[in-house]
């Protein structure tokens, strides 16, 4: 994995350019701001000639390889010397929706791709690239997070977070424990904080969609079908309660809540998150139980 001279990842960086040559919008299309750089376009240039590798029609041929299906599957391989192999415990992996036999066959063609195109040759000549970029990151952004903060919900010294120059932001859990998130190196404020809260929110909106009626419907009725990556009522459940804690970690560190609540009502057009002040107020009458 990345560490705290180059956090950006080989391995998804690897599966990330097999999903833009599979044509994954989120992966290549200009609209996903973070897929519309020179770096894009040079990963772009350098496999063109792979569009139709077998990695890439695997892709093709199997719909759930894409958004946050393709983080979690890399943070659940290692290198181990000249190609990728898993780790010793990918049952976090079967719980995200890969299976061992798309899993195995997935690990198999991403070796492939990654001999047959040199990928190697490529991640190596732009280390200094993933070393500036991730100075920059961490000087900006990810040095000024309060890790420990989290501390209440999570254990923070399991916190890893990845930089990615080809897409994100998403959020993966190794085994209930280690605890990733990832996030792409364009933008003025990478989502850092939502994405750990997700480890945490996420369990409580299962709960609460269960068993809360109001909070059900509130999530329910916000579906915009316009916006594809929240499309049920479940996952909004979880924006919902993520988003939430993140206003409260803003809060918490001197930002205004009325300000905050206002920017996430509005997040992904107007009055898509409509009951978030609902929903904070759950956040809070449970942080004084």
């Amino acid at each position: 994995m990345s560490d705290k001279k180059n956090m950006v990842d080989e391995g998804f960086e690897l599966a990330a350019a097999i999903c833009r040559l599979a044509g994954r919008p989120e992966y290549s299309s200009p609209d996903f701001g973070a897929c519309n750089t020179d770096y894009h376009k040079e990963v772009a240039e350098t496999f063109a000639a792979f569009a139709d590798h077998a990695a890439v029609a695997y892709v093709k041929q199997n719909d759930f390889i894409c958004f946050d299906k393709v983080f979690c599957f890399t943070v659940h391989i290692t290198k181990a010397e000249d190609r990728f192999v898993f780790i010793d415990d990918i049952n976090s992996l079967f719980d995200a929706g890969w299976n061992e036999e798309n899993a195995t066959e997935f690990l198999r063609l991403l070796n492939a791709f990654y001999v047959n195109t040199n990928y190697a040759a490529f991640y190596n000549a732009h280390i200094g690239l993933y070393e500036e970029s991730t100075r920059k990151f961490v000087d900006e952004f990810y040095g000024k997070i309060d890790l420990e903060w989290f501390g209440k919900y999570v254990d923070s010294s399991n916190l890893r977070c990845i930089l990615s120059l080809s897409s994100g932001n998403y959020g993966s859990i190794v085994n209930d424990r280690i605890i990733y998130c990832l996030v792409h190196g364009y933008g003025s404020n990478p989502p850092i904080v939502h994405e750990y809260c997700h480890s945490f929110a996420n369990p409580l909106a299962d709960k609460w969609y269960v068993e809360n009626p109001d909070f059900k419907k509130w999530c329910d009725d916000s579906v915009n079908p316009k916006i594809f990556f929240y499309n049920s009522g479940q996952l909004m459940a979880y924006e919902y309660v993520t988003r939430a804690y993140n206003v409260l970690y803003e809060v918490q560190h001197g930002g205004d809540p009325d300000e905050w609540l206002a920017e996430v009502k509005n997040m992904g057009g107007k009055d898509h998150f409509i009951y978030i002040e609902q929903v904070y107020e759950m956040v809070l009458k449970m942080e004084k139980e």
